[in-house]
């Protein structure tokens, strides 16, 4: 039986580049589940996109689907006959139901003791045939984040479907959906007039399709687009952007990549480099240059779909364009300059946080009460009165025209309209980098003043949406709370930020405004941002090489005071300790004595044991081994050296051994056996000063 390739292209109107990579693993997703269900095994499954269709290809398909014989099962074996040897109603109905007499039920004696069953064979199913159900089945499940709707049907789809070819091999696959019947037939690339073009068999559709200028292929595609880029920075001796997402993004806006460049005025260079890139980028799509210093040129490489006569004219008309824009950008930014930084702060009562937390106004003023907060409790050096005066203007810019326009360049316009204002640079410096990290692998802010006021920003807007309840759930997260909380969690590991972090959040909760607070639980709240902080810190931890279960050993300690940095430090020091050959046996015991303790179900009142009724020695031994242990222990602990904590914990390990082995904790005498509880108790206590070490696994 030759296997063949299996074809299916959807062309639609201009479909949004951020809709494609989806699509593609949906249509894989969805092809491998349903020749799955069928027996129909693929050598190969792969989707491709561009703006102007979708392609689900199938490689080594074999001509039909294998046959196959299926046991049916149904009631039990003892109803099958009467005493007379008549069928009864149960195994004739069950037979029945299925298409079968009863006499052609069989018995499986290994399934609850003997169940019958009837074995039902499905014929094999040609491909062709099979392919005219899947396809039609694909494309109806394939989900958007926005849908239209366009003809009678109401199928709703990105984009109206204007063709599908369908084809198996050289057979083509026949069907009707959103009123398109599927043919042979497609088009060209759209820039050289769509060209109608017939596809005499799968295997040669991405042939035909290239020889018309179009590279269905992503990753041939990407190529041609970066040698493009790659040629274009030789002609011209410059270096082009190398932006992946801008990448990206033309990868999907065009079928056939051709690069254009071009130059602007040098006027231009004028503007801030961030919007002069942020226009070519957001609104053009268009790559800059710099030369070999990184400084920015009055050039610009675009993409075009295509090659075609008058690319000369492309150039001019590109140029048109982005110099259109460039002047509009001057003309926001010149406005902008001649409003001081004070006066732009005054201007964000009129825009609102959120109905329940107040204007930009209420929220400025709660950043620079907790930077000033982090200021005294972080133990960081810097001036309280200029991180006051920083914070108070970190939202500023937001009121200008610029901002309102590019929201992507908050705080860097911050930072030189605070330059224009005649702020100090270390105060501009934080504006610029209040928002940072932007990601879990950009730069974070370079200066404890930056770090400190970034921090305060984050932890105001974590504390008042969970306060109002505003927590993320699946892919909704409109404040970026995943991306605020893992900020926080990585400017404080970073920087070594000595910081309770758990205080600052009920300091900050604290300050919402009055009808928030009125049923608020600030403590449960305060566990709430804790929790979720600390779940970006484990992320972070394991990047570093850390264990999951010595990460969540210290959790405890990060619930009760907030102290990212003093738990990683215990995380690292435990996670050295594992080495020690006695450090399994340690933890063995540790959590023997947390069932013995939660087992008792007493309240011991973190009382200590009362020696006078000691009984054996193995208990004197342990009990003066864990007060001689307590007080070295917490030296170590005081100076942050869990490492030594630890050994000295390890050390206890023959009296422990010994304990367990000789004594009996829970004996019939009430006195003696609480006792032996609150020494059991005792040890638990001071192990748990370092880390809870039943959360080790073996």
């Amino acid at each position: 039986m030759e296997k063949r390739d299996a074809l299916l292209e959807i062309r639609i109107e201009n479909i949004p580049a951020r809709f494609i990579t989806s699509a593609e693993e949906q249509l894989v997703k969805y092809a491998i589940e349903l020749l799955a269900s069928l027996d129909l095994k693929a050598e190969d499954i792969r989707a491709y996109g561009t703006y102007k269709r979708l392609v689900l290809y199938v490689k080594g398909l074999p001509p039909k689907t294998g046959e196959k014989t299926e046991k049916i099962y149904g009631p039990s074996a003892s109803v099958w006959k009467n005493p007379d040897g008549s069928f009864t109603p149960q195994s004739a109905g069950f037979a029945g139901k299925h298409g079968a007499s009863p006499d052609k039920l069989m018995i499986d004696p290994a399934v609850k003791g003997g169940t019958l069953y009837l074995e039902k064979k499905t014929a094999a199913k040609a491909s062709l045939k099979v392919l005219a159900e899947i396809f039609p089945l694909i494309i109806s499940k394939l989900s958007f984040p926005k849908n239209m709707v366009w003809e009678t049907s109401k199928f709703r789809f990105a984009r109206p479907i204007r063709s599908i070819t369908a084809l198996y091999g050289d057979r083509p696959v026949n069907f009707l959906i959103a009123g398109v019947k599927s043919s042979r037939k497609t088009v060209g690339l759209s820039a050289r007039g769509s060209k109608e073009l017939t596809i005499r068999s799968a295997e040669k559709y991405f042939t035909v399709l290239e020889n018309a200028n179009v590279l269905v292929d992503d990753d041939k595609r990407r190529k041609t687009l970066l040698s493009e880029i790659e040629a274009a920075s030789k002609r011209m001796k410059l270096e082009a952007e190398k932006d992946e997402e801008l990448i990206k993004e033309n990868l999907y806006l065009v079928e056939y990549p051709v690069c254009v460049a071009g130059g602007f005025s040098h006027e231009f260079l004028s503007l801030p480099a961030e919007l002069v890139h942020l226009v070519m980028k957001k609104q053009l799509k268009f790559f800059s240059f710099a030369d070999s210093a990184g400084k920015l040129q009055p050039y610009f490489l675009g993409v075009r779909d295509g090659v075609s006569r008058g690319q000369r004219n492309v150039e001019e008309g590109f140029k048109n364009v982005l110099e259109a824009r460039f002047k509009d950008a001057v003309f926001f930014y010149k406005k902008d300059l001649q409003t001081p930084l004070d006066e732009m702060a005054g201007k964000l009562k009129r825009i609102m946080f959120h109905e329940k937390l107040g204007n930009m106004i209420d929220k400025t003023a709660r950043v620079a009460k907790i930077a000033l907060w982090l200021v005294e409790n972080s133990g960081l050096k810097c001036s309280g009165e200029a991180v006051e005066k920083s914070a108070s203007l970190v939202y500023a810019d937001l009121s200008s025209e610029l901002v309102r326009e590019f929201t992507e360049l908050q705080g860097i316009m911050g930072y030189y309209y605070a330059v224009n204002s005649n702020l100090a640079e270390n105060n501009a410096r934080v504006l610029r980098e209040f928002y940072l990290p932007v990601s879990a692998k950009s730069e974070i802010p370079s200066t404890h003043e930056s770090s400190i006021v970034s921090l305060a920003g984050k932890i105001d807007t974590l504390a008042g949406d969970f306060a109002v309840g505003i927590v993320p759930t699946g892919s909704e997260d409109p404040h970026g709370l995943r991306r605020q909380a893992l900020g926080a969690a990585r400017i404080i590991l970073e920087r070594s930020m000595e910081i309770p972090l758990k205080n600052a959040v009920e300091y900050s909760l604290s300050m919402l405004p009055e009808p928030v607070l009125k049923d608020l639980k600030i403590p449960s709240a305060a566990c709430q941002v804790l929790d979720f902080i600390w779940q970006r810190a484990e992320t972070l931890l394991t990047e570093q090489g850390f264990l999951f279960d010595e990460i969540r050993a210290v959790k405890e300690h990060f619930m009760k005071t907030g102290n990212i940095a003093d738990c990683a430090k215990r995380v690292k020091d435990l996670h050295s300790a594992r080495k020690n050959p006695d450090f399994e046996a340690i933890t063995l015991s540790f959590k023997r004595a947390k069932n013995i303790l939660r087992q008792a179900g007493i309240n011991l009142k973190m009382e200590n044991p009362d020696e006078a009724i000691f009984e054996k020695d193995e208990e004197k031994r342990l009990y003066r081994a864990i007060t001689e242990m307590s007080v070295k222990l917490k030296n170590h602990v005081s100076i942050r050296d869990y490492e030594k904590g630890l050994s000295e914990i390890l050390s206890i390990k023959p009296c422990l051994d010994s304990f367990f082995d000789n004594v009996m904790v829970m004996v019939e005498d009430k006195r003696i056996r609480e006792n032996r509880l609150r020494i059991v108790n005792s040890m638990v206590r001071l192990f748990e000063e370092v880390a809870d070490l039943s959360q080790i696994q073996q």
